[in-house]
Formats: structure tokens, sequence, C-alpha cells
């Protein structure tokens, strides 16, 4: 991987200029690529499940995440004027360049949440300058969420933004009924520390979707809203405390989940919190948090050799890509600009930047199930208890329901689980009927969590069932299964996946130390190693097929091969750990009384 030489891997971003030019830097490009007379951005040819015209749409709008805090704090962009155009004849049912009618859980919902806040920080700028008839297409169109289904997730937002937008124009459009009713629906959600269950899962999409949104809530009617607004300030402050845990000091943030291609779009969170002036940590905290992760993301190959913001996660990847990513998709990760609408008399830019703050090297986040471990080389893991979305979604099982993910080390996808190399193997145990087609964990039910463990049932195929456990240990982790077949079945269990490749350098020596039942490889000063306990696997290493870890194109995974024989009781245990090379790890003491199911780690006992 290698970036090119943009000027935005030069910003320093230090000051609230810096800021401002990164964004203009990435909105540069899209000048060239507005189409429809204004009204669309064309940044590339893939697909979505929406249409073409929607795609259009959704890239022009997408924009306005960076675009209105930026007028708002004052600067501008060369774009920002052929860009309005949209505002007038994307709405237009009698222009060509319409942007559509409106139909029930439609794409135009989503990208009308940016045109509300818009029209909410700069009226000025997206709402005077309309002619009476431009303002009733604007407010007619927009409207139209209100009398179609909408999905019941974090979209409920997307409508409650319009409202607040309807309501501000004093529209006569504005539904305080159907807004209460969404309001209320959204609270539901609401499980604790600060985590809303949006549909199912655990996901980026508390950061940048419900906390950000119920934020901006909180910011218009605090005064009015009185209670409700309180509910949501407490739960910011809450979850503030849970998030931090996933952050690393590089500025890097754990992958989890789907829609990984909006990147730094999960810091809006606390650009949100900054631009609401709510001190969920310290300003210079939080400026730190945002700056970092910034700095980190432009440093990495995230743009093309125009300057587009691509598909996929630390470089360019379709396979990440969800159903609903269209080229102008990752631009919702300009959200985190919102901190550009507050001027510089601002706490938040008038603070110094600040590290993070000491956390624990062990802290459970009880909700999701998450057990988030702090290494010594700087790498942040989550051992992951295991969550799984109802809705099938690609990749869902490597999305939710891996042992383990990691800054550092990133984790895969498959892209079939037809031959093993192509499974994206890492941190997951797989079984297979034929040694052929493979079936990974999926659906979870979580049993126990604590900081000492956590204990999860699963199946993923008829007549075999599992209990797993994992185990944190310094700058490691133990995993135990215990399983039971009523058939002959197969097994394969990964460890982290390393870089085999590095951009631009000679090719570094793989350096395996493998015995029958251990294999530790170390590639471009890095170390991955998976070790059996028990003896009853075979060690291995797989080249996985390229562009299937989100942090590397080409990995190569430690694994361990076996076999169940049918109405067979077995245990597998395991020591699992990536690391920086040069990282001092030390020797752990492993036991397992089969009889008493009890396992004994150095000094530490536990009854299974």
């Amino acid at each position: 991987m290698r970036t090119y030489n943009l000027p935005i891997t030069k910003n320093p971003l230090l000051t609230r200029n810096d800021v401002a030019n990164s964004l203009i830097e990435i909105l540069n490009p899209c000048k060239n690529a507005l189409s429809l007379d204004g009204a669309g951005l064309f940044v590339g040819n893939t697909s979505a499940h929406y249409s073409s015209r929607v795609t259009l749409f959704e890239g022009w709008s997408r924009l306005l995440w960076g675009l209105a805090p930026l007028r708002a704090g004052g600067y501008n962009w060369d774009g920002q004027n052929e860009h309005f155009n949209g505002f007038k004849i994307g709405v237009d049912n009698s222009n060509e360049n319409y942007w559509g009618d409106v139909k029930d859980v439609d794409q135009r919902m989503v990208e009308m949440a940016a045109m509300a806040l818009a029209l909410i920080l700069t009226p000025q700028f997206y709402w005077d300058p309309l002619t009476s008839k431009e303002k009733n297409n604007l407010l007619s169109w927009l409207s139209e969420i209100n009398k179609h289904e909408i999905s019941h997730n974090n979209w409920l937002y997307f409508r409650v933004l319009v409202n607040l937008a309807l309501e501000k124009l004093n529209s006569k459009e504005f539904n305080q009924e159907l807004m209460e009713r969404d309001l209320v629906e959204l609270e539901d959600m609401y499980v604790d520390d600060g985590w809303y269950k949006d549909k199912d899962p655990f996901d980026n999409y508390n950061p940048w979707a419900m906390q950000f949104y119920s934020i901006i809530y909180y910011y218009l009617k605090k005064d009015t809203d009185v209670q409700r607004c309180l509910r949501f300030k407490e739960r910011v402050y809450k979850f503030a405390k849970q998030h931090i845990n996933l952050i690393n000091t590089d500025g890097s943030i754990i992958p989890y989940g789907r829609s990984l291609t909006y990147r730094f779009g999960v810091t809006s969170f606390y650009s949100a919190c900054a631009f609401a002036s709510l001190e969920v940590l310290p300003y210079g905290v939080m400026k730190g948090i945002i700056l970092r992760n910034l700095r980190w993301w432009f440093n990495k190959p995230i743009f093309d050799r125009d300057g587009f913001l691509t598909i996929g996660y630390v470089h360019p990847s379709l396979i990440f890509a969800e159903e609903y990513n269209a080229p102008g998709s990752p631009y919702w990760s300009l959200k985190t600009y919102l901190i550009l609408a507050l001027d510089n008399n601002h706490p938040f830019w008038k603070a110094k930047e600040e590290k993070l703050p000491s956390l624990n090297k062990l802290e459970l986040l009880n909700v999701p199930k998450m057990l988030i471990q702090r290494n010594d080389d700087n790498n942040v893991v989550m051992l992951n208890g295991g969550q799984y979305p109802k809705f099938h979604l690609t990749h869902i099982a490597e999305k939710y329901s891996k042992f383990a993910y990691s800054t550092n080390y990133g984790f895969s996808v498959a892209s079939s689980y037809y031959d093993f190399e192509k499974c994206g193997c890492d941190n997951m145990l797989y079984f297979s009927l034929d040694n052929q087609m493979w079936y990974p964990r999926r659906e979870v039910k979580v049993l126990e969590s604590s900081r000492e463990i956590l204990k999860s049932k699963w199946s993923v195929i008829n007549g075999v069932e599992v209990i797993t456990y994992i185990i944190p240990i310094n700058n490691a982790h133990i995993r135990v299964h215990l399983i039971e077949s009523d058939k002959d079945v197969y097994t394969k269990e990964g460890g982290f996946a390393i870089a085999l490749h590095k951009p631009m350098v000679k090719e570094s020596p793989i350096i395996i130390e493998q015995s029958e039942n251990k294999i530790k490889i170390s590639c471009n000063g890095d170390t991955t190693l998976i070790n059996d306990f028990l003896g009853n696997r075979v060690s291995e290493k797989v080249h996985a097929n390229p562009n299937l870890n989100c942090n590397f194109p080409t990995t190569i995974i430690p694994i361990l091969t076996g076999k169940i024989n049918k109405d067979e009781k077995t245990t597998f245990i395991s020591l699992v750990s990536a690391y920086k090379s040069d990282l001092k790890v030390n020797q752990v003491d492993i036991k397992f009384d089969n009889q008493s199911k009890t396992l004994k780690v150095d000094d530490k006992v536990y009854q299974l």
C-alpha cells in the first residue's frame, strides 16, 4: 500500500485552519465531478442496491456533512455555488435532473439528513437565496419522508432531522406528532452505559448515528424538550467513557462491524459533543482523539490518484463493501468536520491537544460483551463475546462474530467459504463436513462476560454444539472450545493475520518457527502465533487470498487444523497473540484437567 502524493498527506492538522484546509482538500476533486448540473456527484461506476440517480444524489448530499459546517465557520469551497444548484433542481419534478419521487424505505430518506443539517446550520446559504417556488419545491420534497414507511432503526433520526429543519423553517409540513413517535421509538432502543441497540447489534452506529443525532437534537431542543435532552446528555457522557477504550494512542480505532468505509466518521461523536459544548472528556482530549484519527487516516491509501475517497478501509477494497455502499458513500465520514462550525473562541479550539488519558489495560464493556485489551506494543484488541445482526448483510459473520479484532491487525472477510484460503480465517473457528466448504461462527449466545472470561454458546452445523471461553492474559489470549458433535467434522482455527508485503520495499523474509502443534510467523516486523495445548490439532499457515483483510492487502495467518469423530466430546485449547516482533512475550503455563474441566493458567484456576 502506498499513498499518492496528495496535499492532504502533508497537512499537520494542528489548527482550525489546518482542519478546514484538509476538508477543502477532500472537496476539491469533487468540483469537477459534480453532475446533473450540480445536483449529483459522479466519482465512480460501481453500484449499490439503489438506482444510479440516487447514487449521484447520495454523493452530492454527503458533501454537505462537511460543507455546511465549513461555511458556517466562515470558510468557502470553490465548488459550493454549483453544488447549491441541487437545492433548486434536485427537488423539482419538472427538471430533468430531479432526484425522483420518495418511496417507502428509500435511500433518499438517508440523504435528506445532510440537507436538513445544512438548512438548520446555514439557512443563509441554503434557504434564503431560494425563490418562493424553489422553497416550496424543497419543502414539499423533504416532507415526503413523513408520508412513507421508514426503516425502524437509526433511520428514524433522518426523519427527526428533517422535521427539525421543517420546524425551523416554519413549514406547515412539520409533523410534531410523528417526530415525537419517532423519538419515543429511538429511546426504546437504549440499553445501558450509553449504548443503543440499533435494531440488533452494537457497533459504530452508536457513535456516528444514534449518539451523533441525539446530540444534534440536544443542541437544538435542550431548552424546550428539557427532560429528553437531559436523558440524551446523560447517555452521551456514559458512552464517551465506554467508547474511549476502543481508541489507540496513534489515533486508530478498533475496526469492527459493518459500514467501515465511513472510516473517520467514527470520531464524529466527539465532534458533535464539542459542537454542542458537551465536554464529555476534557476538550483537549477530544481534540486529540479527532486530530490524531484524521492524521492516521490521511497517511493511509484511502484516496485514489485523483484524491477521491474510495470504498474500503485502510486500503481500497470492494470486498469489504456493503450492498448500500456506492462510490459517494465514503463521504459520510465528513460528519467529523462538524467542529468547523465552532468559531476560534470556542474552548475546543482554544484547548491544547492532549494525549489519551491513562486507561485500564483490561476493560469490560458489558453491554456489547466486549473485553478491551491494551497490549504493551500499542495494540488495542477487542475480545468478542459475540453478537449477530438479524439482518444478513455482507460478511456479517466476519464483521461481528470473530473472537478478536485489533487496531494493528484488523480483521479479514471471506471471498468464498469454498477452499480455506478464501475464508479470511483470522480469529475464527471453522467447521466442515467435507474439508472443503467451511462454516464460521455466526449467531452467538453470550453466557458470561467479565474482566476474566467471556463464555459463549454457538452452533453452525446441526448436531455440532460449541461452548467457547476467551481468557485474556498479557499481550495474548487463551481460547477454549468444548465441542460435542453427532457427526464427523473437520476444523480449522486461525490466529491474527499479519501483513505479507509492505509497499515499495524489498520483500521481507517470512520467518516461521513451527512444531506439530505450534506455529509462530514473523514478517515485516510483526509476529503472529497460535499454539495448541492439548496436542489434538496440527499447525499450518495460510496465505490468504488478497484484499480480504481491512488493514493489509496481503496477509499470512497461522492456523490449527483438526478432526472430530462422530459422537465425540472434544476440547480444543490454544494460546493466540500478535505483536511487534521486538516485544518480549512471557511464556504461559497452561494445564487442563479434562475430567474436572479445570483450566490452570499460571497460578489462576478456571472452572469451565
